[in-house]
């Protein structure tokens, strides 16, 4: 079974437990609620009247925030699940289930694409890209999150001593060792748990490939936003809050079709 269709599987089986646990500010989901959403919701500016296809769009939360914006929306994700609870929550709004290789939309229908941590779900970025594209008007602005590609270059090391995950020279001061972490270079499919049970997988991509296949699709990045966490995070968790202050989680990759 491929990455795309393990994705609609466990947001399939796993969707309503998944979103519960946003809605409960559970501790995993503090990351998406207070870094990732209100970062890409003031990233996309004055949406007034423009017309915005969310894909990946989950359960709707960004499409709520977009509408207050007084955009027009659409909205597509590949889980039933979730577009079931997406059309509860924006009931106004036409949502779509499938792809995002295959878009059912007319060339050139909207002003804005976003993408919230969805398209590291996806192996070969091009065709995604060059379909968005497609559905984008000239000069129109495709907003993406996923994985810093600092947070990405983490590396975990672990000894008697030590625990560590991060990039960098670390030294032992007692017995001089050294010890040299990072993996900017390495692309990989990494596989961790949502929730208990749901087991995703994701592809982690270095800076150069995802610029790469924005141009080959015929984007120019115009702007790479690192997310800082907002205050209402340290309420939740300090610990975090902190660690993520001094170097970004997530990123948004802001690119304009030329």
């Amino acid at each position: 079974m491929n990455v795309e269709k393990h994705t609609k599987k466990m947001y399939d089986q796993f969707g309503k437990e998944y979103q519960k646990t946003r809605k409960e500010k559970h501790k995993s989901r503090l990351y998406n609620e207070f870094l990732e959403v209100p970062c890409m919701i003031k990233a996309v500016g004055n949406i007034k009247g423009k017309k915005l296809l969310d894909i990946g769009c989950g359960a709707g939360v960004h499409i709520k925030k977009y509408l207050s914006k007084g955009a027009k929306c659409r909205g597509m994700d590949i889980s039933k699940s979730m577009i079931d609870m997406a059309k509860q929550n924006c009931p106004n709004v036409d949502f779509k289930i499938g792809p995002m290789t295959k878009l059912p939309y007319k060339n050139s229908s909207f002003d804005i694409v976003t993408a919230s941590l969805s398209v590291d779900y996806i192996k070969n970025l091009i065709p995604v890209f060059k379909e968005i594209s497609r559905v984008l008007k000239k000069g129109g602005v495709f907003y993406y999150s996923n994985e810093s590609p600092i947070a990405s270059a983490r590396e975990r090391y672990e000894d008697k001593n030590f625990k560590i995950f991060g990039i960098g020279k670390f030294i032992d001061k007692k017995t001089g060792k050294q010890i040299a972490l990072g993996r900017g270079w390495n692309e990989r499919l990494a596989k961790w748990e949502m929730v208990p049970g749901m087991l995703m997988k994701t592809y982690n991509k270095t800076f150069r490939t995802q610029l790469k296949s924005l141009r080959e699709a015929g984007f120019e990045l115009i702007d790479l936003i690192d997310c800082k966490p907002t205050t209402t995070f340290r309420k939740y968790e300090p610990a975090a809050f902190k660690i993520f202050s001094k170097f970004p989680l997530f990123s948004i990759y802001v690119s304009q079709k030329k």
